[in-house]
């Protein structure tokens, strides 16, 4: 452990939360979270993680922190910190000292702060990351290139950590395995969808105090978050628009009733407009012309910069603060309203995915981190394989209290009785 590690930990002396609040919140995950609590735990009840260090660098808030508490049952070294500035929860981060994890992280900092948390993981030297966004494995190779050589593995939690590690395993700068958890059934079609759709609306709705019902509502983006908001929205009375440059995705979206068009053609009259792309500058300079007074921007994918806020600033002439988490920017006449600062607004400005969306997302992941460790996989991205995305779902079904039929004898085809009366070539 260096010198930026020391410091960090040095600086956990002061309390920035209070643990008894932070255990409550991650005993409701617990109760709240069948899967991670019984199936995962069971699995990872073999031995394969004992003194395995892990360096978890996911939204510090009470599910993150329950599923580094089942890492750590399961004799894990587990190293915490958080993968936004403006998401990490004091309350939480006492809770997991007062069970002696080590947490390299604060709550209420900035960039510069966050930076130096990150490295701080990166000097623990861990064996494994679960991250997100590749945040932590795009510096340990950056900064700390002895360390990543030495990393065994990764579990990536994004879209944009995804497509970071193809890049990087492109470029032949992967040198060890990974597996994108993103990837896994059991996490883009619910966490993605239904967690992020949900979510993201609640925040903005309870930020705003605005009715949705009416609203005109821009989604950018319509890979499976932005799906999940404009399936939300419109279910919730908006009129619902979608711009998209992939033209199979602008194509689902007509068929799923919204609306599609250009920045020139949907901006004009939206009310709220939200990001949903992974990555950069999907509200930009060029679309301020656009944008009507009084409308609300919220981001819904990884990038702080998905709303280019930086641009918006140097841009307007007056900015002030009407409500906790709005930041209104004045362009000529209009009044542009951003929220959260840009950040994830469903975790910066609101309380994260539901625990039992989480519940499959930290299944896929601490079965993730136990693949990597027992199972011998070539250097580059991985997918969980299915076996494993399977299980998850029949876990939760089963504490669900419903079971499934299987498939009859008489069901099954009979492609094999008629392969045999074929000529071989």
């Amino acid at each position: 452990m260096n010198e930026v590690a020391a410091t960090l930990s040095e600086s956990t002396t002061s309390p920035v939360g209070d643990a008894s609040v932070g255990q409550a919140k991650i005993e409701w995950v617990r109760r709240h979270s069948p899967v991670l609590n019984g199936f995962v735990r069971e699995t990872l009840a073999d031995g394969a993680l004992t003194g395995v260090r892990i360096a978890v660098v996911v939204h510090l808030e009470a599910k993150t922190a329950f599923l580094a508490t089942v890492l750590a049952d399961a004799g894990a070294e587990v190293i915490v910190a958080g993968s936004n500035p403006r998401t990490t929860n004091g309350d939480v981060v006492e809770a997991l000292r007062a069970q002696g994890l080590t947490v390299v992280a604060e709550p209420d900092g900035d960039y510069d702060s966050w930076e130096r948390e990150l490295l701080a993981a990166a000097d623990y030297a861990p064996d494994y990351i679960i991250d997100d966004g590749a945040e932590l494995t795009m510096r340990m190779a950056q900064f700390r290139p002895e360390l990543y050589q030495r990393l065994q593995g990764v579990s990536e939690e994004t879209t944009t950590g995804t497509s970071r590690l193809h890049a990087m395993s492109a470029a032949g700068k992967l040198p060890f395995k990974t597996l994108t958890a993103n990837d896994a059934r059991c996490k883009h079609l619910f966490d993605n969808k239904f967690g992020t759709g949900q979510t993201t609306l609640q925040a903005m709705l309870n930020l705003t105090n605005r009715q949705i019902a009416g609203a005109r509502v821009v989604v950018v983006g319509y890979g499976y978050v932005g799906r999940g908001i404009a399936q939300y929205a419109q279910a919730m009375g908006a009129r619902t628009f979608v711009m998209e440059t992939d033209p199979v995705r602008a194509l689902e979206a007509h068929m799923d009733g919204h609306t599609i068009g250009s920045a020139r053609d949907v901006l004009p009259t939206a009310t709220m407009v939200i990001t949903a792309t992974g990555g950069m500058r999907a509200i930009g300079e060029a679309d301020f012309p656009y944008l009507r007074d009084d409308v609300v921007l919220a981001n819904a994918g990884h990038h702080d910069l998905e709303v280019d806020v930086d641009a918006l600033a140097a841009a307007s002439s007056l900015t002030t603060e009407p409500r906790t988490n709005i930041v209104t920017y004045r362009l000529g006449d209009r009044d542009i309203h951003v929220l959260s600062g840009g950040a994830l607004v469903n975790i910066a400005g609101g309380s994260g995915h539901p625990v039992e969306i989480m519940d499959l997302t930290f299944a896929v992941q601490g079965l993730g981190i136990h693949y990597l460790a027992t199972t011998d996989l070539a250097d580059g991205v991985h997918i969980i394989p299915k076996h494993l995305d399977d299980a998850i779902a029949a876990a939760k079904l089963a504490s669900l209290g419903v079971t499934l039929d299987e498939v009859r004898p008489e069901q099954e085809d009979d492609s094999a009785d008629w392969l045999e009366g074929i000529p071989s070539a």
